[in-house]
């Protein structure tokens, strides 16, 4: 596996430095999804802002975080915590915050902690800024694969975002459980802002290789929708998050993925004449249910869509 060892984003404004950055994001996107990015335009003081509200809200007492609480449906919101440890299969040691924010029609107030008082307006002002992000990263990518620089972008339609605020307090018997089991992000890309180490993705040989937590800096992630799209040559990384018995860990994670409406489809300038489109065509909505019904318990759910091709692994 190549190194997490983050990219400087400032390169892409510097034409003798622009080349050797996109290479550096293509090389990542190529050989594990996953990329650290530094110098990417959010300001640290937004950052520093936005962890601030979260630490106060995960400190609140219970009864104050409930009554947030969202149910578990489809297109869950809200607040939740689970906490399961056991001698068989990882569970979940976290409890989260979890909002939608764009299209601005689907934000659901509701579920928006109203503590501290600066919460909505300081998650406001730091999607909006990681909205931008998310577009100019997906540019690069999509050049990178000789598209039109637009292209990922329209290829998952109309704009659609999440925040996932997360919490891992100290864990009595971590052997035991795990922050999140292993999975790979079902949307479109996805950027992370973790403080603290427990952030592991897929390595050779069946190992886990962990994220390093470099200060202000972001951690990529391509999800399934981009695997889909680029026709398998991008492809989407297993991750999952450990916990520890000594201290609490924290992450802010913001998905960007299509309209449940999109038909996502392989782009045809990635699909080989001779091989033809590793993955079907369909709607996102049709994902969505496939990962509620639990399919593919053994494998990435995205190797559900696959058109039987042995080059599907």
């Amino acid at each position: 596996m190549a190194t997490l060892k983050p990219i400087d984003l400032s390169g892409l404004d510097d034409e003798r430095l622009a080349s050797s950055v996109r290479a550096q994001i293509a090389e990542a996107c190529e050989k594990n999804g996953f990329f650290q990015i530094i110098n990417h335009g959010v300001p640290v003081e937004l950052m520093d802002k936005l962890k601030e509200v979260g630490r106060k809200f995960f400190d609140m007492p219970e009864e104050e975080k409930l009554v947030y609480a969202g149910k578990p449906v489809l297109a869950a919101e809200g607040y939740g915590s689970r906490m399961v440890l056991t001698d068989s299969e990882p569970q979940f040691w976290r409890e989260f915050v979890e909002l939608h924010t764009l299209p601005l029609s689907e934000r659901h107030y509701n579920y928006w902690p109203q503590k501290p008082a600066e919460f909505n307006e300081t998650v406001e002002k730091y999607t909006a800024a990681l909205m931008d992000l998310a577009h100019r990263l997906l540019s690069v990518i999509s050049e990178n694969l000789g598209l039109k620089p637009t292209y990922l972008k329209e290829a998952m339609g109309v704009t659609q975002q999440s925040i996932v605020f997360q919490c891992y307090p100290p864990c009595p018997e971590p052997g035991k459980t795990l922050g999140l089991p292993a999975h790979s992000d079902i949307g479109g890309i996805t950027v992370l802002m973790q403080e603290g180490d427990g952030l592991q993705v897929a390595a050779a040989n069946d190992t886990w290789e962990l994220v390093p937590n470099h200060p202000n800096a972001f951690v990529v992630n391509l999800a399934d929708q981009i695997e889909i799209i680029t026709n398998g040559r991008y492809k989407s990384a297993n991750h999952r998050a450990i916990v520890n018995s000594d201290s609490t860990r924290r992450s802010y994670v913001t998905f960007y993925y299509p309209a449940k409406d999109q038909k996502i489809i392989p782009a045809p300038e990635l699909v080989d004449a001779k091989i033809g489109p590793l993955y079907r065509e369909l709607y996102y909505l049709e994902y969505l249910q496939a990962l509620a019904a639990g399919r593919a318990k053994d494998k990435r759910l995205v190797q559900s869509f696959a058109i039987n091709n042995p080059l599907i692994t």
